[in-house]
């Protein structure tokens, strides 16, 4: 694989990731794009409307609990999903409409906000099956937006992984199955840094040697704030204001040391060497390290942070057994094999890991060690009030 190739992809991925993750808590930035404020409009609509007798532009939702009952297999019809773009590749695709009969229509979108302001505005209706982040499976089951389903009926669900089967945000198992799973954690370069001087957690990060040079840091406020809360002893989401102002003192001693803030093309300058150290999502790593072997990803011993998309059903689906038939089927690590080599990620089934490539499961990204998923905390999404702490941070932080 070529230079060139690694940036296009790794591009492409960085760019809608880094939407999706800004947009989780950054009010003003989802604002500048247009989104919290389509959003806002529709609520104030919504309520006018409620005042005046008038017609709400917020459609209603469907039926949530339409999905609840017994798995029957399609074994024809059509199916409307909207997703990540990459994460249904053409070969995964034909396979499913070969296997099943069903007939599949694939529209993308660049991040949850985009997703939930979509459903919002169409009641959930439109698409069948829906892609959601963790946080935003919570979010949008609150507004009635998703479908119960049970996904513990489902044939295949015995083969989701037991760590990913009760997530904070779906509990039960009501509305979602996971899909893919990512980390966010430091690459280095091994050839360039002795292994004793190699960072190992977030506290080196913030404190770097001088044969480190100026590091790559991810422009994400959720990622650089949580990082330095565990580098000064707390966690995503603290109560205390003592805690967010140690992880502050923090990132201002920590500035003169920042090379690159960006989350643009991460896989390239860390495969080039023009950064020795840096902050990266793990498909970006992935894509790094498949470049140049030489460099290393740590999962943090201070915390690792881990998200989840997932399939769910959109409650105002139309074609429900068809979308039950998508998600067992997903729930086949032999069908979805495919999905993680697009992804650059590691399975969430059993026996997924097995069927990828050995060059592509010798990189930890995909295949962590018992170790490294031990450092592993399921990214949670903070109160407004919280990401008010994080926003004023980060931005002392950009400053």
């Amino acid at each position: 694989m070529t230079s060139n190739n690694i940036s296009q992809r790794g591009n492409r991925g960085s760019s809608s990731r880094r939407a999706r993750r800004t947009f989780r808590a950054a009010a003003f930035r989802a604002a500048a794009q247009g989104i919290a404020a389509a959003s806002a409009a529709i609520v104030i609509a919504a309520s006018c409307s409620a005042c005046s007798g008038g017609v709400s532009d917020v459609a209603a939702a469907g039926n949530t609990t339409a999905g609840i009952g017994p798995y029957v297999a399609a074994t024809g019809g059509e199916l409307h999903i909207y997703t990540w773009a990459g994460y249904m590749p053409d070969d995964v695709i034909e396979a499913f409409e070969n296997d099943t009969g069903i007939s599949l229509t694939v529209d993308t979108f660049d991040s949850n906000e985009a997703l939930e302001a979509k459903l919002q505005s169409t009641g959930g209706s439109g698409y069948d099956i829906v892609m959601p982040s963790d946080y935003m499976v919570e979010q949008l089951a609150q507004e009635g937006l998703l479908m119960q389903f049970d996904a513990t009926s489902l044939p295949n669900y015995g083969n989701i992984k037991e760590e990913f089967r009760t997530p904070y945000y779906d509990p039960d198992n009501l509305y979602s199955v996971p899909y893919i799973v990512s980390y966010t954690g430091i690459v280095y370069d091994s050839m360039a840094i002795p292994a004793d001087e190699a960072p190992a957690s977030w506290d080196d990060f913030f404190h770097p040697r001088d044969s480190w040079g100026g590091q790559q840091v991810l422009d994400d406020q959720i990622e650089t704030v949580n990082a330095a809360l565990r580098a000064t002893g707390s966690d995503q989401c603290p109560t205390d204001p003592q805690d967010y102002q140690n992880a502050s003192d923090l990132l201002e001693s920590f500035k003169p040391h920042v090379g690159v803030l960006s989350s643009e093309g991460v896989a390239d300058r860390l495969a080039s060497g023009e950064q020795k150290v840096g902050m990266a999502w793990s498909y970006d790593a992935y894509q790094a390290i498949a470049a140049n072997p030489d460099l290393k990803f740590v999962f943090p011993s201070d915390g690792t942070n881990m998200f989840v998309d997932n399939v769910a059903i959109s409650s105002g689906a139309e074609n429900i057994d068809q979308a039950k038939t998508f998600i067992n089927w997903m729930l086949d690590p032999g069908n979805k094999t495919a999905v993680e080599q697009n992804a650059g990620a590691g399975s969430v089934l059993t026996g997924g890991d097995e069927l990828l490539p050995d060059d592509m499961r010798s990189i930890n990204v995909i295949e962590p060690s018992d170790a490294e998923r031990a450092t592993t905390i399921m990214e949670r999404h903070c109160s407004n009030e919280l990401n008010d702490n994080y926003t004023q941070m980060f931005e002392d932080f950009r400053s």
